[in-house]
């Protein structure tokens, strides 16, 4: 059977069910819903909507099953079990897992979020990005991967041709796969994954290469490398000249009144980019080459 995918929100839907109703199980990617009956102390999910099938196709749990779940978790349905979209790598020593917000869901990697979330939404963060490299075209590089939302966004643009994206840890990937907002990193031929360390794999691209960069790395805690003089040289290498970098710029220490995006505006400069301004509303910094 095909995934589903819910909520604390969705099984509170559920619970309130009296007789029938038809339920989201994409988290609203789409307006499907599945016909949802409650029987006798039973959930039943109608599945002939996703199965394609003409005959009846269902699935029952204990309704108990969908009682106090939480609010900080998206929750699959697979193999006819009700699990928890997280996992632990031994490799990396991080814990990931899914967390629900008011659009797309964002990862989290021990508790730190990947997205901004709070305050905007990872949709509203991800179109903010694509705006800054605007009018997006041609090859793009994509260098975090993480769930997907900027390379997905510039793929679907019709004068975009290629995107590569990097993305270094097998645990995002799999994440990803269990995310239905992230499904066309896996289905749009326009995408290419590198799954290696966008330091090293950037070595093997032509001066000029690319139109346009997403440069969107996790916070220098994780990879402060992404960070340095040295890859910035890189980033103006395989730039086309008049491309335009995006380079996100987290801000983990403003609270406590520590700026450090003036610090890499300098290293752009240094590299030879141009016209290279902060952004408050993107969070970060745009250069021309």
């Amino acid at each position: 059977m095909n995934k589903l995918f819910f909520t604390s929100e969705t099984a509170n839907k559920i619970n309130k069910i009296k007789d029938k109703e038809p339920i989201n199980f994409d988290l609203n990617k789409t307006k499907n819903k599945l016909l949802v009956e409650k029987k006798e102390a039973k959930v039943i999910i109608n599945l002939t909507n996703i199965e394609k099938s003409e005959k009846s196709n269902k699935i029952e749990f204990d309704e108990k099953e969908f009682k106090n779940l939480k609010e900080s978790f998206v929750y699959v349905i697979e193999d006819k079990e009700i699990k928890r979209i997280e996992l632990f790598g031994e490799e990396t020593n991080l814990y990931y897992k899914l967390l629900p917000t008011k659009d797309w869901p964002t990862l989290t990697l021990s508790s730190v979020p990947m997205h901004r979330w709070k305050y905007i939404t990872p949709k509203e963060d991800t179109l903010s990005k694509i705006r800054e490299i605007s009018p997006v075209k041609g090859r793009v590089l994509d260098t975090c991967c993480g769930l997907g939302y900027t390379t997905i966004s510039e793929a679907s643009i019709a004068e975009v041709e290629q995107v590569d994206v990097f993305e270094r840890d097998k645990n995002v990937l799999r994440i990803c796969e269990y995310n239905p907002y992230s499904e066309q990193l896996f289905i749009n031929k326009k995408i290419f994954i590198h799954n290696e360390s966008v330091y090293y794999g950037i070595e093997k691209f032509k001066e000029e290469t690319f139109d346009r960069i997403i440069h969107d790395p996790p916070t220098p805690t994780f990879a402060k490398e992404l960070y340095s003089i040295e890859f910035y040289h890189e980033l103006y290498r395989v730039l086309k000249k008049g491309g335009i970098l995006y380079h996100y710029a987290p801000q983990p220490g403003k609270t406590k009144g520590i700026i450090t995006y003036p610090h890499w505006i300098k290293l752009l400069e240094q590299v030879g980019f141009k016209k290279v301004k902060y952004n408050e509303k993107s969070s970060g910094i745009k250069a021309i080459k």
